[in-house]
């Protein structure tokens, strides 16, 4: 069986084909296609037809999209600075910025809303001002919530029928514990949990969530860190099997992926095991959509890895594949 696995990385402030799309026949990674020029292309988005990305520059903004099929792509400039992640809710993508700690709303191509947040947080060296770093829609998509790693909350924002954000009434946000950074999350499948990684303090929060309210409530906390200590160690992403029995995060510094099974209807987690990441700071990886194989983007060595995943534990095995991709900051699996 043969995958399409696409993959970005930073381009040094520069125009680049900083966007590559890779073949994987279980075995071997074998460029197939690149895309750009783009400026430092941080996160990107493959769908049915287009492969969406946004570019981290410190004093600008722009989305971009790319025919999957490769050909000639579209930039637009948007209001904002500093994107690093991208999602859709319904017709909508959102993009997050982490140095305007802003998030921008489009669709087809044109800005539809555009909000920045306040504050800052007890860590002076990363909390100087908000850093919004990713968002994610609630199981029915009728919200968005907004993790802001530089002011230690996680919002949450109604989503309205032209793409507008407004506060909710009821939790407008919730609040980590201080200098933890709220960076990546997700929910379990089944709707009732978000699970979020806090960047600076290396742990795993879990919340219940109600659905009908849409109202997260604190109920467990689990560390991210190995025995050896890594003063350095930086969490970064998250991920979840689509039957909801394996979570996977990934931690920058000790260079770990460490997963976890699920307990409880996805209340509680027990640890798996810590396995490398076959590189070093692996800030993004993502799950093929059979689910039998693992992507690390290793950006401190600049490598791609692909790990086989054991589909009763869900633990990896040894590197099948490695490219080379200096500065990788992102990879995506096509899906089927």
């Amino acid at each position: 069986m043969k995958y399409m696995l696409y993959a970005s990385a930073y381009t040094g402030n520069r125009p680049g084909y900083g966007v590559k799309r890779m073949e994987f026949n279980g075995s071997t990674l074998k460029e197939v296609g690149k895309y750009g020029p783009a400026v430092n292309p941080s996160y990107i988005l493959p769908e049915k037809e287009f492969l969406y990305g946004v570019e981290e520059i410190g004093d600008g903004a722009a989305l971009l999209k790319y025919p999957l099929a490769g050909g000639g792509g579209e930039r637009y400039v948007v209001p904002g600075a500093g994107l690093c992640h991208l999602v859709r809710c319904g017709d909508y993508l959102y993009a997050s910025g982490y140095v305007g700690g802003c998030l921008t709303g489009f669709r087809d191509g044109k800005t539809v809303c555009y909000l920045r947040h306040k504050g800052s947080g007890a860590n002076p060296a990363r909390q100087e001002a908000p850093h919004v770093h990713s968002a994610i829609p609630s199981p029915d998509g009728k919200h968005l919530f907004v993790a802001d790693l530089g002011v230690d909350r996680l919002y949450q924002y109604d989503v309205q029928e032209n793409g507008e954000l407004t506060e909710h009434a009821v939790q407008p946000w919730v609040e980590t514990g201080p200098g933890q950074g709220p960076r990546h999350f997700l929910f379990h499948p089944n709707g009732k949990w978000l699970y979020l990684v806090t960047e600076l303090d290396r742990s795993l929060l879990v919340y219940q969530y109600d659905g009908a309210s849409s109202v997260l409530t604190f109920a467990e906390e689990y560390p991210l860190s190995g025995e050896e200590f890594f003063p350095d160690a930086l969490a970064a992403d998250i991920h979840i099997t689509g039957d909801g029995r394996h979570l996977y995060a990934s931690v920058r510094g000790e260079d770990r992926i460490i997963c976890f099974c699920t307990l409880k209807d996805g209340g509680q987690l027990s640890k798996v095991g810590s396995y490398s990441c076959g590189g070093q700071g692996p800030r993004s990886f993502d799950l093929s959509p059979d689910e039998r194989y693992l992507a690390v983007a290793n950006q401190q060595s600049g490598n791609v890895s692909v790990f086989p995943l054991d589909a009763g534990s869900g633990a990896l095995g040894e590197s099948v594949a490695q490219m080379e991709f200096p500065s990788v900051s992102c990879v995506k699996w096509e899906n089927e």
